[in-house]
């Protein structure tokens, strides 16, 4: 499938999402129970900040007072105007549509901050975007990445009885909608599966040092990060450039 093909998909996507039009900023009370909230926890606030694949931009919403600029990315057109539109009272926010290896070209001045939630398992090219994340950094930069843990408890018991894991919470059957037939992208396009380990090798390899896990979720919450790499729905790993990768 190629960008544009991908692109048209997550347009639909997004046309079929009852709450674009809704935009609130992610608050964390205490400790955070959702991607978003994890994002607003651990970003270090000042200076720049990056969000890849912003969404409706709720984060960014929450973090806009507390950095000098935030830039939002995303790969669907339409959804990057329908934000663009819901963050166009924020005077330091930008909203672009583009492609992750199109972004070092883009932007100047490097990051202070980047973030992105539920984008890597997404992404074809997983180490060349994180290398691309690396371009886009100084050192110092913090790099904030969450996405889906495929050693979660419930996704083990999956494998051990002998499904597959899904990962994509509208697609709860082996990846596949309630209906089938109604199922726009195996696994809400879903390429790939990580674990807290596998996530901070893949740091490493860009040259970032990864420094924190953080686990959490709506059930368990604190208690999730008592031992992540079971108990946490997503992997959550915080860390900071430093040099030139493997």
């Amino acid at each position: 499938m190629t960008p544009d093909s991908l692109s048209s998909k997550y347009d639909e996507f997004c046309r079929h999402d009852p709450f674009r039009d809704s935009v609130r900023p992610t608050t964390v009370d205490g400790y955070p129970r959702d991607r978003y909230q994890a994002l607003v926890y651990l970003a270090r606030r000042g200076g720049r900040l990056l969000e890849i694949g912003c969404g409706r931009g709720e984060v960014l919403l929450a973090l806009a007072p507390h950095f000098e600029a935030v830039v939002g990315t995303e790969l669907s057109p339409e959804r990057a105007e329908y934000t663009r539109r819901a963050l166009s009272a924020l005077p330091n926010c930008d909203i672009v549509a583009a492609e992750i290896d199109a972004l070092p070209a883009m932007f100047d001045t490097p990051f202070d901050c980047i973030i992105w939630a539920d984008v890597i398992e997404h992404v074809v090219d997983v180490i060349g975007a994180m290398r691309t994340l690396a371009q886009l950094s100084h050192p110092g930069t913090q790099l904030v990445t969450v996405t889906p843990n495929v050693g979660f408890l419930p996704q083990r018991w999956n494998i051990l009885r002998g499904r597959a894991p899904s990962t994509h919470s509208g697609t709860p059957k082996e990846g596949f909608r309630t209906d089938p037939a109604q199922t726009l992208l195996l696994d809400g396009g879903h390429l790939h599966y990580f674990s807290f380990r596998q996530m901070e090798q893949l740091y490493r390899i860009a040259g970032f040092r990864p420094e924190k896990r953080l686990g959490f979720g709506s059930r368990l919450g604190r208690w999730s990060n008592l031992l992540p790499t079971l108990f946490s729905s997503s992997v959550c790993v915080s860390g900071t450039y430093e040099r030139s990768g493997e």
